[in-house]
């Protein structure tokens, strides 16, 4: 039997307990897993990520590349630190296989996904940017790398869940 509520009661039940939900489009994995950093998302203030993968939607290549999601901030200014350590390599990844940040400790690796569409770990949220002392926002971007080679063809769409923590805190998708 259905669920007796409607479509958009069911949609914001989904937001708090799993978080806002926001989506880039679907990305040439050519373009973007290589080893320069591409920023994925803006970040405004500070929040909680629940949950933050790359979905699979066209067959990776067999290239060995290994993948990483940083953050940068614009203000304060903060060089590029990781949201998590690299990925095992995304090598001939299947649709709807997913790379992964688990959370917690800073070193641990993306996971890749056993199997298509089920992602078989549990998550622990993670507490990014802030406030300064003058009540401003942190600014910044999420974005994705690959450490080593980079992928020819291919083709994810990443997702990223979260809270906001501040006045103000959102994050947007910019591709």
């Amino acid at each position: 039997m259905p669920p007796n509520y409607s479509p958009s009661t069911v949609a914001r039940i989904g937001d708090i307990v799993n978080g806002l939900r926001v989506d880039t489009g679907v990305l040439a994995a050519a373009t973007y897993i290589e080893q320069t950093q591409h920023e994925l998302f803006t970040i405004v203030g500070r929040l909680k990520i629940h949950q933050l993968f790359a979905e699979v939607t066209t067959v990776f290549s067999a290239d060995a590349s290994l993948v990483q999601f940083n953050v940068t901030w614009s203000t304060p200014v903060i060089a590029v630190a990781p949201l998590c350590a690299v990925s095992a390599t995304v090598s001939a990844l299947a649709v709807g296989e997913r790379i992964t940040r688990v959370g917690g400790a800073v070193a641990t690796a993306a996971i890749l996904t056993a199997t298509a569409g089920i992602t078989d770990i549990n998550i622990t949220p993670q507490v990014v940017g802030g406030v300064t002392t003058a009540g401003a926002n942190f600014l910044g971007t999420i974005g994705i790398l690959s450490t080593t080679a980079s992928l020819t063809p291919g083709a994810f769409r990443c997702s990223v869940f979260y809270t906001p923590m501040s006045d103000g805190a959102r994050i947007s998708a910019l591709v």
